[in-house]
């Protein structure tokens, strides 16, 4: 079997051989019904080559005029329909491709020939070659299939016939090497358990199909999000029609070999074909030339682009989304040992199906022995799914960080009850509004849409960036100059493209600036103005039927559309801190009293200026950077200077004398700078 692995590069262990396959031991005997053959057709031949053919001859266990009954062989010639002169074609075609002494025969037939078979060497054989031209044409099974292939140029009898090596493999019965990946169906694919919201009308649609109650070789399109269980249903309704599937991504199927191996392998094999990523340009040519029963995995609302492709009778099998109470039953099949209370915080935070849930249970266990444990924890849990969450924006987003936990922002009462909703919402929204939740009859839908508006430095951001961490979402902020478009149609595109990926990675987007693109409507003055509303509408159907967590910020709430204010579950108002806020977000933001001195005057810096947090912020950078420069630790004269600063910086210096016994700190600043001015 050794010698086999080297000739079909398979890459792995080859199984046992059929029973009656020719292993190379049994070669040589093959090689041997080569050379009767050509002995018998009565071709002249020099002595010394006619008495090499004797020599190889005479250990022939068959005669030209019988076959080698090869299980391998039949099964071919019965897949495509072969008849006798193209069954000894084809064993010949492969001899010379796996032996070496079969290689060595056909040179001994024209001298200084190629070692390959050449269609015009086929008399030698007892064969016409004449009798082949027709068989050998590019849309026969022989070739459209790809069994052997014409290569070189000049007349048809001068070329050789080159066969790959999984034919060659197949004839000689050996197992192993396919065109493609090859998956036997069993009991396992049969009674996998699938997604309850579909599981009887597949089962209705296995009834249907074992019974061949539908004429023709059927197309099934299996729809839904990515990790829905679609390919499950895929295999379970390839199981009821072949016992085994070959399956394959359209986008890898775009050279034309590439296509007739999947013709080739699907045939020959009586497989399934399973295909994914369906691309209409591709889809079409490659349904066309496979006479076997197709499956298709299609993304959700592709339905009607596939079953334009083809003429078959077409099956529809729309998967929908998994509910909470459905993935929290995969975690508890997956991992028992973590309470319901985890599985259930787990599927509300992350969509993930069955393959998903596996990935992320190996990448929690193998963190968990690295820590010493065998079980991972809900923690690690959280973190794998985090680590494994895939987003592709395509550079229309940036991820932020979430550093912020709820009780590092000061906000109004009011602002921080709307906060606390939104929370929850984000939270507990897809369960309770869900199909299936007691909040069912308000037909809210589960998505989140928040407005957050205010000037800035008031803690948009920071809210986004808490709400987005307090529910396990990652956030990402929309970079609107690479989805707003000049162009027409661009616009909506793009920004589809975004919604439909958050949707399915189940990510939070940030709009800053929000009303750059979600601003008023306006009065139709020109063409540049139907545009910009075409894509208002847009985004307002799309928001409404957005079924994941979107944020909106801005500072200029009046500049938004009033649709898009209806649509808004949560809006929270970002006003600038009265003096009590100020103060807690002074007292948050320095350091702790043991390492700062005791002479800061908190009433002093939060009393008599109005600043907002961001502004509180970049003065105490300025602060820091002031007492690490005197190598000395935070004091009252670092944080008044600092302070100053900022305020001279957005132009709003007060009365210096708001700094009681500080204020000289900042006269004499002024003092260098104008001595420094002359």
């Amino acid at each position: 079997m050794l010698r086999a692995r080297r000739v079909f590069g398979a890459g792995r262990p080859v199984p046992p051989p059929d029973p009656g396959a020719a292993p190379p031991a049994a070669l040589s005997e093959l090689d041997a019904w080569l050379a009767a053959r050509v002995l018998e057709s009565g071709q002249a031949l020099p002595p010394e080559r006619a008495a090499a053919l004797q020599r190889a001859a005479g250990a022939a266990r068959f005669r030209a005029t019988g076959r080698p009954h090869l299980p391998g062989l039949d099964r071919v010639a019965a897949a495509f329909g072969l008849d006798d002169p193209e069954r000894d074609m084809l064993l010949a075609a492969a001899l010379v491709e796996a032996s070496a002494g079969a290689a060595r025969l056909v040179a001994l037939i024209e001298p200084g020939g190629a070692r390959r078979l050449v269609l015009g060497q086929l008399a030698a054989l007892g064969l016409e070659p004449a009798d082949f031209i027709a068989r050998l044409r590019p849309d026969a099974p022989i070739v459209d299939c790809g069994l052997v292939a014409l290569r070189g140029e000049g007349p048809l009898v001068t070329r050789e016939l080159a066969m790959p090596p999984d034919v060659t493999a197949a004839i000689l019965g050996l197992r192993g090497a396919c065109a493609l990946p090859l998956r036997p169906l069993g009991d396992e694919d049969r009674n996998r358990p699938l997604p309850p919201g579909v599981a009887d009308r597949t089962a209705a649609l296995i009834r249907m199909l074992a019974r061949r109650e539908i004429p023709g070789a059927p197309l099934v399109v299996v729809t839904g999000a990515e990790d829905s269980g679609r390919r499950d249903i895929a295999r379970a309704v390839a199981a009821a029609l072949r016992p085994s599937a070959v399956e394959a991504v359209l986008s890898d199927l775009a050279e034309p070999d590439r296509q007739v191996a999947l013709r080739r392998t699907a045939r020959m094999h009586d497989a399934v074909a399973i295909l994914g990523d369906p691309q209409p340009a591709m889809l079409g040519p490659t349904l066309r030339g496979l006479d076997g029963p197709v499956i298709v995995i299609a993304p959700p609302g592709a339905f009607a682009a596939v079953a334009a492709c083809s003429d078959r009778p077409v099956l529809s099998l729309d998967v929908p989304r998994s509910s909470v109470a459905e993935r929290a039953e995969l975690w508890r099949q997956a991992i028992p040992s973590v309470v319901p209370e985890d599985h259930t915080r787990i599927a509300e935070r992350f969509a993930f199906g069955r393959a998903g849930i596996g990935r992320a249970l190996r990448l929690a266990l193998a963190s968990a022995r690295i820590e010493g444990r065998k079980v991972p924890n809900a923690c690690d849990l959280l973190a794998a799914c985090d680590q494994l969450r895939t987003v592709e924006f395509d550079g229309s987003a940036q991820r932020l960080g979430c550093p912020f936990c709820r009780d590092d922002i000061v906000l109004r009462r009011e602002t921080e009850a709307e906060l606390d909703l939104a929370i929850a919402w984000a939270r507990h929204g897809s369960r309770l509004f869900a199909p299936d939740g007691p909040g069912a009859g308000l037909k809210a839908g589960q998505g989140l849409a928040c407005l957050f508006s205010g000037p800035p430095g008031t803690g948009k951001t920071m809210a986004a960036q808490i709400v987005a961490r307090e529910v396990d979402f990652a956030l990402y902020r929309i970079d609107l100059s690479r989805v707003i478009d000049k162009f027409i149609g661009e616009s909506e595109k793009r920004l589809a493209a975004l919604f439909d990926e958050a949707e399915r990675s189940r990510v939070a987007l940030f709009f800053d600036e929000a009303d750059a693109c979600f601003g008023k409507r306006t009065e139709l003055r020109d063409s540049h103005d139907r545009y910009a509303n075409i894509t208002i509408d847009f985004l307002l159907q799309r928001l409404e039927s957005f079924e994941g967590l979107a944020i909106l910020a801005t500072n200029l709430a009046g500049n938004m559309d009033d649709a898009f204010l209806r649509r808004i579950r949560v809006r929270a108002e970002f006003g600038p801190p009265g003096p009590a806020e100020r103060l807690r977000i002074w007292q948050r933001l320095l350091p702790a009293p043991g390492m700062r001195s005791e002479d800061i005057d908190l009433a002093i810096l939060s009393d008599g200026f109005e600043l907002v947090g961001g502004e509180i912020r970049n003065a105490l950078y300025t602060a820091h950077l002031l007492a690490a420069g005197e190598d000395g630790i935070l004091a009252m004269r670092h944080c008044v200077k600092g302070l100053w600063r900022e305020l001279a910086k957005i132009g709003r210096l007060p009365d210096r004398t708001r700094l009681g016994p500080w204020q000289h700190l900042v006269a004499e600043e002024a003092g260098k700078t104008r001595f420094a001015g002359r």
